[in-house]
């Protein structure tokens, strides 16, 4: 075999280390996305609780109070506060560019908690355009709760100007409509709304695990760099 030089020897060890860093990573993180697959399917099998009742508990935190109902189904009771809704963009129903329609919902102590009532497209952001699915008065909604959000690395903030949100900022979208709100969003199932709009359900959890297959990616590629390198500095008959 030919004598490899330093500069071949350190590029083939440090791509060799930080492909099996990457693959070591993602089986960590396949760890991870198993428990939390399993935390959500868990969740989701729970009977339905009234959401109400932990609203009004008398509990030092109830933010983490509602927390450990995480992905739990849940029935609340209340009135939209439709003037105060928000959206997040973007998001995609059947191929179409859209919104989340986040609306407050008071519930019957007082109590304010934010719906993800469903998708609407983009041009039916006006709710003068979708005034069927307005509904006035007393409502039941079930879906499935959410709380404790974190905003993404790449994730960018509230647009003021456009009125137009990107992730659950709880905090920024109660100081922005004026509400105390604790961290969770309840998510609408898929309950048909009047005139169609918005399109419940589509926020409901659907976890993909890909973490096992990013692992043996990157393993791969370290033997192929491996590989690669012996080639290339085997030994040539004479």
């Amino acid at each position: 075999m030919r004598r490899p030089g330093f500069l071949a020897i350190f590029l083939t060890l440090s791509a060799v280390a930080v492909t099996l860093f990457l693959g070591t990573w993602q089986l960590q993180r396949l760890d991870w996305k198993n428990q939390l697959v399993a935390n959500v399917q868990a969740g989701l099998a729970a009977a339905p609780v009234d959401l109400a009742a932990h609203m009004t508990a008398p509990t030092a935190d109830p933010i983490a109070g509602l927390g450990a109902l995480t992905y739990q189904p849940v029935t609340v009771r209340g009135v939209f506060l439709h003037e105060l809704e928000t959206h997040i963009t973007p998001r995609a129903y059947k191929g179409t560019s859209g919104l989340h329609v986040i609306t407050p919902l008071r519930l019957a102590g007082g109590e304010i908690i934010l719906v993800n009532r469903g998708w609407i497209p983009n041009d039916r952001r006006d709710p003068a355009r979708r005034n069927q699915g307005q509904v006035v008065g007393p409502v039941t909604i079930n879906g499935i709760l959410r709380a404790g959000f974190e905003q993404g690395y790449w994730t960018p903030g509230h647009d003021a100007r456009a009125d137009l949100w990107f992730w659950y900022d709880i905090a920024g979208m109660a100081k922005a409509r004026g509400l105390d709100l604790p961290s969770a969003v309840v998510l609408a199932d898929k309950a048909a709304n009047p005139g169609g709009l918005p399109v419940g359900g589509v926020a409901l959890p659907a976890l993909r695990n890909d973490h096992l297959n990013y692992a043996l990616t990157w393993y791969a590629l370290a033997i192929i760099v491996a590989v690669i390198f012996l080639l290339a500095h085997r030994r040539k008959d004479p």
